[in-house]
């Protein structure tokens, strides 16, 4: 197994030259390390990566033995998982675990990742997928995550009586029939990990065809190269460490497109290639298939950073959020809350409301209502900004749905004593439509109805339509038994 990690990772290393040792009599150098006591020794490789360790192990039998020490190693693989695990089942060690799923343990670090396709040739929509380890199979895993309406009742808003309100109650669960990543112990293939693509039993097949899949890592495009040019993933509207490159003529089998050292690998992207084959039976998808590729694509994942959609005291609405958009059905948005120093792109011009804010508006088809409130029931600050993880025909995944340019007393319309909506806040926001394919796209204005920290809701004064958001808790798909039993 040492042999195998340093094959991976040691001809990326720099090599140097140690300074000149003084011998002892016997021609053996002297190492104040060898002299001291196992548990000092013990702290001190837990500062080590695992490279290091592997260079110690070949060393001598004495720092070997140490390097072995099982707890070195299952922290390795703790700090890689969302969930924790007591054994490093099915293997007998931690450290055979670490080094059967090298260099792959990023993807359920990650958790949340989001593709720029959903499926061969669909580029609109993408889909969102929560990855994880499953312990009882030793599997790195992925499962889409979905969404449905559920039930819902129609209600007339006391604000606007021309508006009809679609209430909002999504059933949010993992697809666990289809897994978009499953990377069992045994399903690497030998040889250079950081190029070869990774075979997935996670096809299906008939007597007529299967469906296959591959895996393979990506490399970042540094931030110097990037131009306005370049097909990226992920897109510009989502903030992230790295980017790749998610088009490629050669269907991205060129050396250039994957890494080819350790530090060149994205922790924060792959790839997974998908194909069907025709005249072959289910053993295709163990061996790999014999017959001609039909329909070959590349779909290519990106992670949300962490920081971007965990809520904090100061950023209460960041968050995974699941939105209404009718026909379309229910969509994925990552909700970005950002303050004044933080970069704003695009500005919002001034909003219509922004005009009328400044006295009492008497509504005909509705009540009086106070613009500016002493009292504002939730505190808010700084932008907010709706990006899609998912899409639809007329605007993709990784655009903006809407943005709120100011959730503070700047963009505050008002304060709602209708009983729908009763104290919840409302500011001026803008909502992003196209025509199908993304066609001639503009900002509309619209208005954001700030329910609590877990509900939204956008009112779209064009369309006279009100479409609700949910957040969604995604702490509740990583343990693998209690999500086996959703609804």
């Amino acid at each position: 197994m040492n042999s195998f990690l340093r094959l991976c990772l040691s001809p990326f290393l720099p090599v140097t030259s140690p300074p000149p040792q003084k011998l002892a009599m016997d021609g053996t150098v002297p190492s104040r390390l060898l002299e001291l006591p196992s548990e000092t020794v013990y702290q001190i490789f837990s500062h080590l990566p695992p490279l290091s360790l592997v260079d110690l192990s070949e060393t001598c039998h004495f720092l070997r033995s140490h390097t072995d020490n099982d707890l070195l190693w299952a922290r390795f693989v703790q700090e890689n998982l969302p969930v924790h695990q007591s054994q490093p089942s099915p293997c007998v060690t931690w450290k055979s675990l670490y080094i059967s799923h090298y260099p792959y343990w990023f993807l359920p670090r990650q958790k949340v990742w989001f593709s720029d396709k959903a499926h061969i040739g669909t580029d609109m929509a993408g889909q969102l997928a929560i990855s994880r380890y499953d312990h009882r199979r030793g599997c790195i895993e992925a499962y889409r995550l979905v969404a449905e309406h559920g039930t819902h009742k129609i209600e007339d808003w006391e604000w606007r009586r021309n508006v009809l309100i679609h209430t909002f109650d999504p059933k949010v669960r993992l697809w666990l029939d289809d897994p978009v990543v499953k990377l069992d112990i045994g399903a690497y293939k030998a040889g250079n990990r950081l190029q070869n693509e990774q075979m997935m039993r996670n096809g299906t097949a008939n007597g007529i065809g299967a469906i296959f899949s591959t895996i393979f890592l990506a490399r970042g495009i540094p931030a110097s190269l990037q131009d306005r040019s370049m097909h990226l993933w992920p897109p510009r509207a989502v903030p992230t460490t790295q980017r790749v490159r998610n088009e490629s003529g050669s269907k991205f089998r060129g050396e250039s497109h994957r890494p080819r050292k350790f530090a060149e690998i994205s922790d924060t992207a792959f790839r997974i290639r998908k194909w069907m084959e025709f005249g072959g039976t289910g053993q295709w998808i163990e061996f790999g298939g014999v017959g001609p590729r039909m329909g070959e694509d590349v779909m290519t994942f990106s992670t949300l950073p962490m920081e971007c959609y965990t809520p904090t005291k100061e950023k209460p609405f960041q968050g995974i959020w699941v939105g209404d958009y009718a026909g379309h059905g229910c969509e994925f948005l990552a909700l970005i809350q950002k303050h004044e120093s933080e970069p704003r792109e695009p500005r919002m011009p001034r909003h219509p409301s922004s005009l009328e804010r400044t006295f009492l508006k008497s509504d005909a088809q509705g009540t009086a209502t106070t613009v500016l409130s002493e009292h504002d029931p939730i505190e808010c600050s700084g932008r907010l900004e709706a990006v899609k993880l998912t899409g639809d025909p007329n605007v993709p995944r990784g655009e903006y749905t809407w943005i709120a340019e100011d959730i503070g007393r700047q963009g505050l319309i008002r304060i709602a004593e209708e009983q729908m909506f009763k104290g919840a806040r409302v500011v001026e926001s803008w909502g992003h439509i196209a025509a199908n394919n993304f066609t001639n796209d503009t900002y509309i204005p619209s208005q954001l109805i700030m329910i609590s920290h877990d509900t939204l809701a956008q009112y779209w004064e064009k369309f006279g339509h009100i479409s609700f958001y949910k957040r969604v808790n995604i702490d509740n798909y990583f343990d693998v038994e209690s999500s086996e039993h959703q609804g």
